[in-house]
This record gives C-alpha cells, structure tokens and sequence, in this order.
C-alpha cells in the first residue's frame, strides 16, 4: 500500500500535462490574428475550346478480389512456373542465337578458307603458267641454238667436204700428172735397161717362135744386180739359161743410176724382163 501511495502522484501530474499539451496542440490560437479583408475578384468571360480529342473514360478497375491462402499459393506457383518457362524459352532463344552466331562464325570462317585456297590455287596456277612459259622460252632458245649449231656444222662439215673434194681432186691431178711423166721416164729408163741386155743377149739355135721366159731383177740403186730368177720358163732350158746369160753379162745397170730414188723404188727395186725370138720387153 506504501508504494501505491508513493506512484499516485508522480502519475497524476504525469497524465495533467499530457492533457495540457493536447488542448494546446488541438485548440484555435488564431484569434490573436487578424483577420484579412476578402478578396474581390475581377471576372471575365471566357469560352473554353477543348481541340483535343475527348479520351475515353478508363474503365472502371474491378475491385480486387481477396484471394484465400490457397489460391494465392497457386498463383505464386504459376507465376513462378511462368518465370520459369520465360527464363527457359529465353535460355533456349540465347542458346539458338549462340547456335546461329556460330554457324555463321563457321559458315564465315569456311568462306574465309575457301577464298583462301582459290587465291592460293590462283597464285599456283600463275606460277605454274609463268614456270610453264619459261620452260617453253628456255626450250626454244635451246632449240634455236641447236638448230643454228647444226646448222653451222653442217655448213662447216660441206666446207671440209668440199676442201677434201678440191685436195683429192688437185692430188689425182698431181698424181695424173705425176704419173704421166713416171710413164714416161719409166718408159725411157726401161727402154735404156732392154737395150743393154739386147745388147748382151746371144739367142740360141733352139730359139723358135712362141717361146717365152721371164725373169726376175733385184737390183741396187747403183745398178747392181743382187738377185736374178726365173719367174715363169719358156720350156726350153737353153733359151732360159740365154736370157740369164744376157743379165749376168751386164752385170751393172749404170743407168739406174740416173733413175730419180722413187722411181727407182717404185718401178726398178724389183723389174722383171721377158725374152721372146721377136723381142724383149720388161
């Protein structure tokens, strides 16, 4: 009871001043204001034109409807079934433009390296045309240059036809000629030899018309004879041992001494004479 009494006050003037600060927060203290003299308006007349088209009136919001607990479970589940769904139609749409985008990057990049190739295959085949050409210039010049070396060989090879021609054809000239004048020294030198066996030969008795013996003459460049045989026999022993005879007497050729070396060689080295009754010739 002591400390009922003891909060009784405190209390009391606790709730009188909170009474005080009401009455003074609601009550009218604009009394001590003026009043202010009213206003005198000024009227004017005026039409007003609205020139923009009358909008229709909103329709009249249907009040919302209070949904129980069940309800507004579903409604969160559908929404968020419906987030969902957008999130993967959107996931499916990014995805698509991701599939698109990269097969245009691949469809692109394909391009790129078939551009590529065809370039390169372009720069293949001009180099291959420009080592195509080359190889064609490079053979026609060599063909050229054999044609004009044959050609030079062919002319050079008529030119020593032709100097090999005009050479055989002065040797056969020097050599007609040559032969011309050992035919007729020849015949002189051997006209002298026949003369001296004549000379020298005695026929014998048994000597007859169509006998015929030939002999075979070794003689040196001085006239000395170094060998003598009978190369065919007349058949008669005394008409061969006669021309024999006539050689041996002879002895030496003096006028070989006047043949010229080839000649002497050619023609005198080795002579045969044949002795007939009618003549004697070598």
């Amino acid at each position: 009871m002591r400390l009922e009494k003891s909060f009784s006050l405190p209390i009391f003037l606790s709730v009188s001043l909170h009474t005080l600060l009401l009455v003074l927060f609601l009550g009218d203290w604009n009394f001590f204001k003026k009043e202010p003299e009213p206003y005198k308006p000024h009227y004017v007349t005026a039409t007003l034109v609205d020139m923009k088209p009358k909008a229709k009136a909103a329709p009249q919001q249907t009040k919302e409807q209070v949904l129980d607990s069940k309800a507004y479970e579903d409604l969160k589940n559908n929404k968020k079934q419906d987030e969902q769904r957008r999130k993967e139609a959107e996931a499916m749409v990014q995805k698509k433009k991701e599939q698109e985008a990269k097969a245009a990057a691949a469809e692109a990049e394909k391009v790129k390296q078939q551009k590529i190739k065809e370039e390169q295959a372009k720069i293949a085949k001009a180099k291959a045309e420009k080592e195509a050409a080359e190889k064609k210039r490079k053979a026609e010049e060599l063909a050229k240059q054999q044609a004009e070396a044959a050609k030079k060989t062919k002319r050079e090879q008529e030119a020593q036809e032709e100097q090999r021609r005009i050479q055989a054809a002065l040797q056969k000239e020097a050599k007609h000629i040559s032969d011309t004048n050992d035919d007729v020294n020849t015949k002189s030198y051997e006209e002298m030899l026949i003369e001296r066996v004549q000379q020298n030969w005695s026929r014998p008795p048994s000597a007859r018309n169509g006998l015929e013996v030939t002999l075979e003459v070794n003689m040196l460049p001085t006239g000395v004879v170094t060998g003598l045989r009978v190369v065919r026999s007349s058949g008669d022993p005394a008409f061969d041992r006669s021309a024999e005879q006539a050689v041996k007497r002879v002895d030496r050729f003096t006028e070989a001494m006047q043949i010229p070396p080839d000649i002497f060689e050619k023609y005198f080295r080795v002579f045969r004479f044949t002795f007939s009754p009618e003549d004697l010739r070598s």
